[in-house]
């Protein structure tokens, strides 16, 4: 009956009390902040507690569970005996400055500073927000990023940097503007932007002017690759398995696996077509000059920038930002000619001097340690991919496919061996910054309070 249902609507709507409207008010903001923080690049390892001290603060009695890009929170109210179970599936992305907004607002809300109805006020002007920079002004930020990072990482020289500029714009183009002009780009994106910058790098590489070939193949190639290699996700993997989290780590960590070998595969790929229309292409696998020290950190700074940028980070944390990446990046160095058998060590010593500096600066109350990491740790990882030669490590099993007579016939098992050990070396990378990111964590915090505690926002 329509007036039966109806007189049924209207009595439960007059049973909803203040308590019930102030209990939904809570539930929508716990819902919000998570999305949110899912949103912007919070640490993945940690938004489960971060969920269950808000709703300790709050009163509420949640549970959650964690999977890459999905959250599920089911609320159970002892006061109306109801039990709602939300499932929250966004794109997980990287933005500092709103980042750092968030977790304002989710510090307001634990300290008891902010009502609720004022913290979704808050977050709903954070995600209306725009973004700072038009879409093609990072495109050329991809390009100076990845001309900043070459000499860095992959040994690059003067007259490489605009070859490598160019590259690193195309990257940039195809990752932020194809893909809004085609849906089915989006799945091909890692193969297809391999396969393209690796040809024309070894292209560019086998140009003649003189005696000895202009351009650098190797430092081409890498740098201009840098920008979407998932060093992050595989680091967020090692860390969620630290914490236990097996179900998230093991899915992120087989993802970052998976993905970093499209790139190797993409890449051999690109200079195996080259090579069978160019005879007299280049296999140099390092540059032919080995450039000072000074060379190499000077661009560490502008590196940090351009990621800034990209990242759309606050102007006034950029000093902390370029100061963090320089001690990171200067002790990773050092340790990597030091310790030169085991590229682990470097990272977990450069992680540490980056977590022990980030940590402490935060606890200070000068910023948000987890956005100050994000350069910092991210810079280190190109290095130690370059020292293990992983990412190009197919160029001899493409030769071998190119230049070698059709008797031969033990040239399909090279090129397997060598792109497997491209998703081996990002596995060490992760577990040794995943050690220096604990250790200083534990150091800067050794004992926290249990009352009033926002949880540790750092890696």
């Amino acid at each position: 009956d329509p007036h039966s249902s109806l007189h049924d609507a209207l009595r439960s709507l007059a049973a909803t009390t203040p308590q019930d409207s102030v209990i939904m008010q809570q539930e929508t903001y716990i819902l919000k902040v998570c999305r949110t923080l899912m949103m912007y690049g919070a640490p993945t390892h940690r938004l489960e507690d971060y969920m269950h001290r808000s709703a300790q603060v709050l009163g509420l009695h949640l549970q959650s569970f964690y999977m890459p890009g999905c959250m599920i929170i089911s609320f159970n109210d002892t006061v109306s005996r109801s039990k709602d179970v939300h499932i929250i599936r966004c794109t997980e992305s990287l933005s500092l400055s709103k980042l750092e907004d968030v977790h304002a607002v989710y510090k307001n809300i634990v300290h008891n500073k902010i009502t609720t109805e004022e913290a979704m006020a808050r977050l709903d002007e954070i995600i209306a927000r725009s973004d700072k920079f038009p879409r093609w002004f990072l495109v050329l930020m991809y390009g100076l990023a990845s001309a900043c990072i070459g000499p860095v990482s992959f040994g690059a020289r003067p007259i490489d940097l605009p070859m490598i500029f160019l590259l690193g714009c195309l990257l940039g183009f195809m990752k932020l503007i194809l893909p809004d002009k085609s849906e089915l780009y989006r799945h091909v994106f890692e193969i297809s932007t391999s396969i393209l910058t690796s040809f024309l790098a070894r292209a560019f590489g086998s140009i003649h002017l003189g005696s000895s070939r202009t351009f650098c193949f190797s430092a081409m190639c890498q740098a201009s690759l840098v920008m979407i290699l998932p060093g992050f996700t595989i680091t967020n993997s090692a860390l969620e398995l630290q914490s236990k989290n097996m179900v998230s780590g093991s899915v992120r960590m087989v993802y970052g696996i998976i993905f970093t070998l499209f790139l190797a595969f993409g890449i051999t790929i690109g200079i195996t077509i080259y090579g069978a229309m160019d005879s007299a292409a280049t296999s140099a696998t390092e540059c032919a000059t080995v450039w000072p020290f000074w060379w190499k950190i000077i661009f560490v700074g502008p590196f940090t920038i351009c990621y800034i940028i990209i990242n759309q980070g606050k102007w006034k944390k950029v000093p902390a930002m370029v100061i963090l990446s320089l001690m990171g990046w200067t002790v990773n160095y050092f340790s990597a000619q030091r310790f030169s058998a085991n590229t682990q060590i470097a990272q977990t010593l450069g992680a540490l001097t980056v977590g022990i500096f980030a940590n402490t600066y935060s606890r200070f109350g000068f910023g948000l340690a987890v956005a100050l990491m994000y350069p910092a740790i991210f810079i280190q990882v190109p290095g130690s991919l370059a020292a293990s030669g992983s990412l190009i490590g197919g160029l001899q099993s493409a030769d071998e496919l190119t230049r070698s007579g059709p008797g031969s016939g033990n040239t399909t098992a090279a090129p397997n061996t060598e792109i497997l050990k491209a998703g081996y070396a990002m596995i060490e990378i992760a577990i040794g910054i995943t050690a220096g990111l604990s250790i200083s964590a534990f150091v800067v915090y050794p004992l926290r309070k249990r009352r009033g505690n926002s949880g540790l926002f750092s890696f």
